[in-house]
């Protein structure tokens, strides 16, 4: 595989598995082009911050990855689903600005601290948890608030 122009190598996910034959074909992720996608759309939003999803294992092209070249590439805000991912994120781009989606699980306000990341909190209770921690701990650490509208 050559190198796109930008020097990211687009990557075969599984090339080093069981042959093609006997899987049913390998999935080839271009980083060039995930990040080509991304620069298009924060041009379109100027002034706004453009984030980038990157759950469910960057929808599965491999959330360490996909993460560092956005990272690389300017991206310095991202969303995931859980603190697992969070945390992945966070070694792939220790700058980045981090929201969860999955919001405060009972308990897990101390884990955000720890990574900087900030929970995306849909219910009274994990508002209600968040703000105890915040004034326990003194810690600043910001949060999204997620509006059902419908």
């Amino acid at each position: 595989m050559a190198a796109e122009p930008g020097g990211l190598d687009p990557v075969q996910i599984g090339a080093a598995g069981p042959a093609e034959l006997e899987t049913g074909g390998i999935l080839t992720v271009d980083l060039a082009a995930i990040v080509k996608n991304w620069k298009a759309l924060a041009q379109r939003v100027v002034p706004a911050d453009c984030a980038a999803v990157v759950k469910a294992d960057a929808y599965g092209c491999g959330i360490d990855m996909v993460a560092a070249a956005l990272a690389k590439a300017g991206c310095v805000t991202f969303f995931v689903a859980h603190l697992a991912e969070a945390r992945q994120v966070r070694a792939a781009a220790p700058d980045a600005v981090i929201y969860v989606l999955n919001g405060v699980v009972p308990g897990s306000a101390s884990a955000f601290a720890q990574i900087n990341a900030r929970p995306v909190i849909g219910s009274l209770a994990e508002f209600v948890e968040w703000d105890a921690f915040r004034t326990a701990t003194s810690w600043r650490g910001g949060a999204a608030l997620h509006f059902d509208t419908a």
